[in-house]
């Protein structure tokens, strides 16, 4: 099936779906969204984790977190402050895997 033809999957974050996630589907491009969410050191430790499950070359997970919480994330985790800007950045990486990069 086309890549570019599939949905973008969004999920908004708990506490409760990081410490018991559930089964996601790894073939597909998601967008977490984490605004509502408080983000300390033990969210970030919990959210790799959640990451490490889902792990795929062929797909992407892009975090949204309030601009003031960006800098908690270490560089291997994509976090964007707005929704138009993970759909974009999914976008973007879905013409990269397109063309072979």
């Amino acid at each position: 099936m086309d890549a570019f033809a599939q949905p973008i999957e969004t999920l908004v974050l708990t506490d409760e779906v990081l410490q018991a996630p559930a089964q996601l589907n790894s073939a597909t491009d998601w967008i977490f969204d984490a605004r509502a969410c408080a983000i300390d050191a033990a969210f970030v430790s919990a959210y790799q984790n959640f990451l490490a499950g889902l792990t795929s070359d062929q797909h992407s997970r892009v975090l949204v977190v309030v601009a003031a919480e960006l800098g908690q994330f270490p560089k291997d985790c994509i976090a964007v402050p707005t929704m138009g800007e993970a759909e974009d950045l999914i976008e973007m990486e879905r013409i990269e895997r397109d063309l072979g990069f």
